[in-house]
């Protein structure tokens, strides 16, 4: 090891001189900052950054959209899902429209609700099929995700909660709003979680490294301050104002610091343990510690905050958040490492502590350096295989953009969407808004044909399952809209009346009937006729006999009274003949014989009636059978008229018997290559109930809601984006709504918005932290080969450990890798990654003076065993991301763990002291180094050119046995 005891720099020898008030001054920034302002995660939670960009397409959109529609202006969006355990009655509609008042009166935190489920013509696109579920979008105020956002979601869940739901329903709030609330909410609980299983393994691992209990607690208590201070202070600035906060820059600046202040710890007291080891007294050790290290770690700790910074170049406002915390919280913990660390040793030296329990073990990384140098070819290809095993898994990597799968089951978003889904398919729950937007109203027929084409052309989309809109509001075309209806309507009018003139046509066999039966009664009648005719001519010749017997008893009457006048006179003539019976006897007889007078007249009279009748009954009679011969042609008439109206009628039936049938086979097809609303249709009540749904109140914008056949959360979904897009505009070619703007969102645009933002920043980020890498390892190790080694080994572990993880979370776990963990894994290993190369090849350069390979094999010797203890403590804090309840974060905490022990046992162990002995003195390209070292003992016994040919000779046995 080089001596470097005669150097005391001044700010080494001032932090050892100022120790004590070091300490104080780090305490009583702890102490300030933390009781200045509330918890990290509290100052998160108010000012919590948005989910997605402010110039997204997708979140454009949706404002364009509330705003056109006069109803919000923001994307954040909630659900509210009622589950009945039998189908929904009165009782729940009676408590749905109770919350349905309730949110309305909160303006504050609900700008609109989307009632469906409320109204009878639209509620059966909100209610599931089974009738046991329904549900009700609610826009909130504040972009998704943002502090005011996930305040709203707080106060829904609160006016829910206030409602007591009937008996056997369940209510849910849910939806993409609540999802990205609960994200913070459940990242913030385990934050203490995570931080103190971070703690235990950190202590573990010092336990197992150093053998000493005091040294463990000290350099616990010396991360916990810085980590402390870096908290505090960020927590300031994010009360603040300067800066914005999420759930992801909380919890891993948190463990950034931790792991990265226990790195620093450890290259310290590593280094004053070797100086110890070695004999140095305590300062001596102390100075050796600081010039070996100070340098490594300034290097390290700007090499980590500066490419986590780059993060702030970002479009995405998670990532933008995690640029400065992040960077400000690793430069704290960086100035603490420098100075509270030094100041701790330095402190701890005086009362005994920090001294080495047990001999620094170097023999097996003396062999490990040993082997490299004798055959840096092999174990460069085994190194390289290694890698590649990572490597190969990359193709296969698939990602998702839905949190679902990646929130606890506790979470009561989670808990939400899993009973929807339980009644409602992931699409349904998740569907796609495209607004179509002209410079005049369309509320006519024309505009509907443009529509229409729209909808169409959209739905014939590959990936799409429905589209609903003005013109098909349930998703299929209006009924009875097709072209081939109408038309075929027109013999509707004529296909009802058609029934009723055969049955009129009928009613003439009925007729017939009756005209047959009269007939049948003129025929009996005629015969009763015949025979009153003949009995009124019989009567007729008696009653002429009677009359001529009656007026010969007159005329022998007569000749009696003739007789017998006299007598008679005298019977009128006596004035008492009434009293005298004989007389009036006699008298009466008289009487008699004057009144058969009488009657011989009055049946003279009625003779000449009964000749009469006698006449005329003949007559009669004569008539009857002209009567039944003309009934018999008005039935006959009947019956022909029957035949032909009948005939007409089944010819006019087989005419139109299929006149309705294409506009009833486009109707049960539901065939939409002819759509057509006539102008009544628009005075409709249910219609125009529709046209406010659909359309804005101008007119002049219509919007379409888009279901996807799988989950929208998908790179399948996202892929229908584009196409979807394509597809309205290729359907306005050529109409007068060419000129038409769109406007799509929902959460496949979302998601397609965050995957392009995602790919940008990836690269902007990537090349920047690579750049700003360079630069600093350019810097600190002043090669620019070495610093280009440095970088390439980062860059071949970053896709090793990445694939590793693709391989150990799709391929064994089967979860997906969450879309944000390559960005922040790729950025994370980009920061810190270069710390144990750095670490290395700063040793190398120290021991270059005993020649290349020797100097090697003595940096891998005396550098192993604290790099390696440094890693693994990364690398397990990193991992212990695992035990937090979101499994997002213990993702990305695995990935950056398993790139940090690839690093550490491949990458530094095998693969960077390889590639330095390949290229031997041209790793340190510009500099000009020496492959052997100078020897003064040689120079006295042979001139110069011969010593340095003794120098330049490749003897690798030579140099091996010299060290």
């Amino acid at each position: 090891m080089s001596n470097h005891h005669s150097r005391r720099p001044f700010v080494a020898r001032t932090i050892r001189r100022l120790s004590v008030p070091i300490l104080l001054f780090w305490l009583a920034t702890v102490a300030i900052t933390n009781a200045a302002v509330p918890q990290l995660e509290e100052v998160g939670r108010k000012h919590n950054v948005a989910a997605s960009p402010p110039d997204a397409p997708s979140l454009l959109a949706m404002k364009h959209m509330g705003t056109v529609f006069h109803e919000f202006d923001t994307d954040s969006l909630a659900m509210i899902v009622l589950e009945g355990d039998k189908p929904l009655a009165d009782d729940a509609h009676r408590f749905y429209d109770t919350v349905i008042q309730r949110l309305a009166q909160d303006t504050k935190h609900v700008q609109h609700i989307q009632d469906l489920w409320g109204d009878p013509l639209t509620s059966s696109a909100s209610q599931s099929t089974d009738g046991q579920a329904a549900y009700v979008q609610v826009y909130l105020a504040g972009d998704q995700g943002s502090a005011l956002a996930n305040e709203s979601v707080a106060s829904v869940r609160d006016i829910v909660r206030q409602i007591q739901p009937p008996k056997g329903v369940q209510v849910y709030v849910t939806g993409p709003a609540p999802q990205f609330a609960d994200q913070f909410t459940v990242g913030s609980k385990s934050t203490a979680k995570v931080t103190g299983m971070t703690f235990v393994v950190i202590a573990v691992m010092l336990l197992w490294v150093y053998r000493a209990v005091v040294s463990m607690i000290l350099v616990l208590l010396t991360v916990f301050i810085e980590l402390a201070a870096a908290r505090g202070v960020v927590a300031f600035l994010g009360n603040s104002g300067i800066i914005g906060l999420s759930v992801y820059s909380t919890n891993l600046l948190t463990l950034l610091v931790i792991a990265a202040g226990t790195d620093y710890a450890i290259f310290f007291l590593g280094r004053y343990q070797e100086a110890r080891g070695v004999g140095e007294d305590r300062e001596t050790a102390f100075y050796t510690m600081f010039n070996g290290t100070a340098h490594v770690v300034l290097g390290s700790g700007l090499t980590v905050a500066g490419a986590v910074s780059c993060l702030s170049f970002a479009r995405m406002p998670y990532f933008q958040s995690l640029g400065l915390p992040s960077g400000i919280g690793v430069l704290i913990s960086l100035v603490a490492a420098l100075t509270l660390g030094p100041a701790v040793i330095t402190v701890a030296s005086h009362f005994g502590l920090f001294e080495p329990k047990r001999t620094m073990r170097t023999r097996e990384w003396r062999r490990i350096g040993t082997a490299i140098v004798r055959w840096p070819g092999p174990i460069l290809a085994v190194a390289s295989a290694v890698a590649l095993v990572g490597l190969l898994t990359l193709p296969g990597y698939q990602t998702s953009y839905d949190p679902l799968p990646y929130m606890p089951n506790a979470a009561p978003s989670k808990i939400g969407y899993t009973a929807a889904e339980r009644h409602f398919s992931a699409a349904r729950l998740n569907p796609e808004l495209l607004m179509i937007e002209t410079d005049h109203d369309m509320r006519n027929p024309a505009d509907m044909l443009i529509l229409e084409r729209v909808a169409r052309g959209v739905f014939h989309t590959p990936g799409i399952a429905q589209v609903q809109s003005i013109t098909r509001p349930l998703g299929t075309p209006i009924d009875h809209s097709s072209i081939p209806f109408q038309i075929s309507m027109q013999s509707v009018g004529q296909i009802e009346n058609l029934k009723y003139q055969k049955d009129r046509a009928h009613d003439l066999l009925t007729q017939v009937a009756e005209i047959s039966k009269t007939i049948d009664i003129f025929r009996r009648q005629y015969a009763l006729q015949q025979q009153l005719t003949a009995a009124t001519h019989d009567q007729t010749q008696s009653f002429h006999e009677t009359l001529d017997t009656l007026n010969d008893l007159r005329d022998k009457l007569a000749n009696f009274d003739d007789f017998f006048r006299p007598l008679r006179s005298y019977f009128y003539w006596e004035k008492h003949c009434y009293d005298i019976p004989v007389c009036f006897a006699f008298r009466s007889i008289w009487d008699v014989m004057d009144g058969l007078d009488k009657v011989s007249e009055q049946l003279g009279k009625l003779s000449v009636s009964f000749d009469k009748l006698d006449t005329i009954q003949p007559q009669l009679l004569a008539l009857i059978p002209q009567q039944i011969d003309s009934q018999e042609t008005l039935r006959k008439l009947t019956q022909s008229n029957y035949a032909t109206m009948s005939g007409i009628y089944d010819q006019t039936s087989a005419l139109i018997e299929n006149a309705s049938a294409m506009g009833q086979a486009f109707d049960a097809a539901k065939n939409d290559d002819s759509f057509y609303l006539p102008p009544e249709v628009f005075d409709n009540s249910d219609f125009q109930r529709g046209l406010k749904l659909f359309l804005s109140p101008d007119g002049k914008a219509a919007r379409m809601i888009i279901t996807h056949e799988g989950d929208p959360a998908t790179p399948e979904g996202i892929s229908h984006i584009d196409l979807i897009m394509k597809a309205a505009h290729e359907a306005v070619k050529g109409t007068p709504a060419q000129e038409a703007k769109f406007y799509l969102g929902g959460t496949a645009a979302a998601d397609k918005d965050i995957q392009e933002a995602a790919k940008y920043d990836l690269m902007i980020a990537a090349i920047s932290a690579l750049s700003l890498v360079l630069l600093i390892m350019m810097l600190i190790t002043r090669s620019l080969v070495a610093a280009i080694v440095i970088v390439g080994t980062v860059a071949l572990s970053l896709g090793a450990s990445f694939g590793v993880s693709v391989l150990v979370w799709q391929y064994v776990l089967g979860i997906k890798l969450y879309w944000i963990v390559l960005a922040l894994a790729v950025i994370l290993l980009l920061a810190v990654g270069s710390d144990y190369n750095l670490l290395l090849i700063s040793r190398f350069k120290e021991e270059i003076s005993a020649g290349l390979r020797t100097g090697i094999i003595r940096a891998m010797a005396g550098s192993g065993s604290v790099v390696t203890s440094a890693g693994l403590v990364f690398a397990f804090t990193m991992c212990s991301f695992v035990s937090s309840d979101l499994r997002v974060l213990g993702q990305i905490g695995t990935t950056i763990g398993l790139g940090l022990l690839f690093d550490t046992l491949i990458v530094r162990a095998f693969l960077t002291p390889s590639v330095a002995t390949l290229l031997g003195r041209w790793f340190w390209w510009p500099q000009r180094v020496r492959p052997r070292p100078a020897s003064q003992m040689l120079r006295p016994y042979g001139p110069r050119p011969a010593v340095r040919q003794l120098l330049l000779w490749d003897d690798e046995a030579t140099t091996v046995t010299s060290e």
